[in-house]
């Protein structure tokens, strides 16, 4: 039972996020060999000013913090 979890900014239309799940389950049934029915796929949204990269949040301007 494959588990994927997608991480990204929060604001994704739900069509999207299915879409997105589609794709990742239909990836995992035709080249990993799961069955459809195992495959879970977990959205995490962010906010952006909870998102750090290099120790700066990523909402921050280049150069100002």
């Amino acid at each position: 039972m494959p588990v994927v979890r997608v991480s990204f900014y929060e604001g994704r239309s739900v069509e999207k996020k299915r879409q997105i799940a589609e794709a990742i389950t239909k990836a995992l049934v035709d080249i990993g060999g799961s069955k459809r029915d195992g495959v879970h796929v977990i959205f995490e949204n962010i906010s952006k000013t909870d998102w750090v990269i290099g120790g700066a949040p990523e909402f921050a301007e280049k150069g100002g913090g």
